[in-house]
């Protein structure tokens, strides 16, 4: 379903599955999805539904489920591919003890949080909920690779509760639209500097053409 190249976000297999994978949440992430089909959870599937829930606008579901994913991690913060939930009266393992792909699929999420590419559209910081924001810590991107060429982005606050975001894209196949959120927390989109944008229905729509410029929050 993630990243929308085979179904639209309306489509009714993708609603149908949105439905399921909420109605199937347990401890904050999509339980019985894997090899152990009872009591038990795929850890790194609530990583990819996490991906489903942002991609889709879901805000709210993607933080809750990337956060209960997390909080399913070892002490060493590695995975285990699958275990029972904590209430469970007969309990199993299966799967690999580090699993190296649940690790990436952190690092994933943690990207798409900042830049996302939906089919032709380039979303930035569209994954970002006050719960990061509250950290007032600097996030950057160096030179990752997307389909639109390669972005070094840096996202950093300013005076009082406001955000400054800068990007620098490389690449001559631009996006057809790129945006970005009109709130970010408590800050409220002023202005850009390097690129023109307009404002529509809570997306600041900024010129896909652009390659190296500044959004400011305030």
């Amino acid at each position: 379903i993630f990243p929308g190249e085979v179904f639209a976000k309306d489509d009714p297999i993708v609603r149908g599955h949105i439905a399921l994978m909420q109605a199937c949440t347990q401890e904050d992430v999509p339980t019985e999805t894997g090899w152990l089909w009872h009591e038990a959870v795929w850890n790194y599937n609530a990583a990819f539904v996490a991906e489903v829930y942002l991609w889709a606008h879901r805000y709210g579901w993607a933080q809750r489920t990337f956060t209960g994913y997390l909080n399913h991690a070892s002490p060493m913060y590695a995975w285990r591919e699958e275990q029972p939930l904590q209430h469970a009266l007969l309990g199993d393992n299966w799967g690999d003890m580090p699993h190296n792909w649940a690790s990436a699929e952190c690092v994933r999420y943690l990207r798409h949080m900042l830049v996302l590419e939906d089919v032709d559209t380039l979303r930035l910081m569209d994954g970002v909920t006050t719960v990061e924001l509250a950290a007032r810590k600097p996030m950057v991107l160096e030179n990752t690779p997307t389909r639109f060429g390669r972005i070094n982005f840096l996202a950093e606050p300013t005076d009082g509760k406001g955000w400054r975001m800068k990007v620098h894209r490389e690449g001559k196949n631009a996006p057809s639209r790129m945006e970005a959120p009109v709130l970010l927390g408590m800050a409220r989109f002023t202005h850009i500097e390097g690129a023109t944008q307009k404002v529509e229905n809570g997306r600041v729509v900024i010129d896909p053409s652009a390659t190296d410029f500044t959004v400011f929050w305030a």
